[in-house]
C-alpha cells in the first residue's frame, strides 16, 4: 500500500494548526492550510501539505519570517508592489491579488509584483482569486535558483517559472492552465520517484547537458517544448523578479523568490453574461469534439484536477505514505499529534 485517505477537513486543520505552532498567526495559518489543502484535493500533491514540512522547518531554522509585515511599498491607480517581508511567498501573494482585484474593478486590469518572500505554492491558487471575482487572472513566479537548461547549455540558466491563468465558467469549475515552464515541475519528478516510477524520456540532462532518466543524476530540467519553454521561463522571470523589483534568477545569491500578478475585469471590456455564454458554449463543443481511438474525453485544462476535487472533498485524498511521514516528522518536532492511521 502506497497511500492513505485522508480527510480534506482533518488535514486542513492539521495544517493550520502545524503552521500556529511554528510561529504563524492565527489568520496566516488559516490561510496556508486553505491554499495547500485545496491543491491537494486538486491532486497537485507536490506543491501542497507536502511542500509545507519544508516551509515551516525554513521558518524554524530562522530563514523565513513567521509573522512578516507586509507592506505596500509603490502603487498607482492600476498598480501596486508588495514587500514580502522575507515570510511565506502565499501570504503577500494573496494580499497581491486582493489588491490586484481591487484595483481592476476601476480600471480594468491591474497588476501587482511581490519581491522579498518565500515560494507561493501553487499558481492556480492566485488566478483562481480573479476567476471567483469574475475577472481573468494571471499569475507567475520568479524562483530562487536556476534549475532549467536553455536549448544547447549544459547548465541552468532560468528557474522553473511556473505560471496560471484562470477564467470564470457560467456552470462548472473555471478554466485553469496552470503549468511549468520546464518540461515538468521539479515536484512532479520527487512523485515519480516516490512512487517509483521511471523519469520520462527527455526530461532530464545531466551536467554536460545530456538526457538523463535517472532523477539523482539528472541536475538540469529541460525546457517544455524546447525554445519555446525556455523562452517563457525568461519571460515569467523578469515579469516577476526585475519587474518587481527582484533580481533575474541567473543573478541570485540568495534564495527568495518574487510573484506578479494581473486581474482583468470582464464587465470592462464586453457584457459578461455574453463572454459566459461564448465561453461555455465553446466549452460544450471541445467536450462533444471526436477524441482518438481509445480516447473517451477531450478535458479542459485544469478539468481533470477539477476532478479529482468534486471527488475527493467527498471520499477524502489518497496521499502517498512518505508525503504523510514527511508530515509526522514535522508534527513531532512540532508536538502535534497526527490524526491519521498508518
Amino acid at each position: 500500500m502506497q497511500e492513505i485517505v485522508v480527510d480534506g477537513v482533518q488535514l486542513h486543520n492539521f495544517a493550520r494548526g502545524l503552521c500556529e505552532k511554528a510561529g504563524l498567526s492565527s489568520d496566516d495559518a488559516e490561510l496556508m492550510a486553505k491554499l495547500q489543502v485545496q491543491t491537494d484535493l486538486r491532486g497537485v500533491h507536490s506543491h501542497g501539505t507536502r511542500a509545507l514540512p519544508g516551509y515551516l522547518n525554513l521558518v524554524l531554522d530562522g530563514k523565513l519570517n513567521p509573522k512578516p509585515e507586509l507592506r505596500i511599498v509603490t502603487e498607482g491607480p492600476g498598480y501596486a508592489v508588495i514587500d514580502g517581508d522575507n515570510g511565506m511567498g502565499h501570504l503577500a501573494s494573496t494580499l497581491a491579488m486582493e489588491t490586484a482585484i481591487e484595483k481592476a474593478k476601476t480600471t480594468g486590469v491591474a497588476a501587482a509584483g511581490v519581491h522579498n518572500a518565500g515560494h507561493f505554492g501553487a499558481a492556480a491558487c492566485y488566478a483562481l482569486m480573479a476567476a471567483e471575482n469574475q475577472m481573468i487572472g494571471f499569475s507567475t513566479t520568479n524562483t530562487g535558483r536556476p534549475s532549467v537548461a536553455a536549448p544547447g547549455s549544459a547548465e541552468a540558466v532560468v528557474g522553473n517559472n511556473a505560471f496560471s491563468y484562470a477564467l470564470p465558467t457560467g456552470h462548472g469549475h473555471p478554466i485553469v492552465l496552470d503549468m511549468a515552464c520546464g518540461v515538468s515541475s521539479w515536484g512532479k519528478i520527487g512523485t515519480f520517484r516516490m512512487y517509483g516510477k521511471p523519469i520520462p524520456d527527455g526530461w532530464l540532462l545531466d551536467g554536460t547537458g545530456k538526457p538523463s532518466t535517472d532523477p539523482n543524476q539528472g541536475s538540469l530540467l529541460a525546457p517544455a517544448a524546447g525554445p519555446r519553454g525556455y523562452g517563457l521561463a525568461l519571460i515569467m522571470g523578469i515579469l516577476a523578479g526585475p519587474l518587481s523589483g527582484g533580481m533575474m534568477t541567473i543573478n541570485k545569491t540568495i534564495t527568495t523568490s518574487e510573484h506578479f500578478f494581473i486581474a482583468m475585469n470582464i464587465e470592462c471590456f464586453t457584457d459578461y453574461d455574453m463572454f459566459i455564454s461564448e465561453v461555455d458554449h465553446g466549452i460544450q463543443a471541445i467536450h462533444n469534439a471526436k477524441t482518438a481511438e481509445g480516447v473517451e474525453q477531450v478535458y479542459l485544462p485544469g478539468e481533470i484536477e477539477w476532478n479529482n476535487y468534486n471527488k475527493w472533498i467527498e471520499s477524502g485524498i489518497p496521499i502517498h505514505i512518505d508525503h504523510l511521514r514527511s508530515l509526522a516528522n514535522i508534527a513531532e518536532k512540532l508536538d502535534i499529534n497526527i490524526f491519521w492511521e498508518w
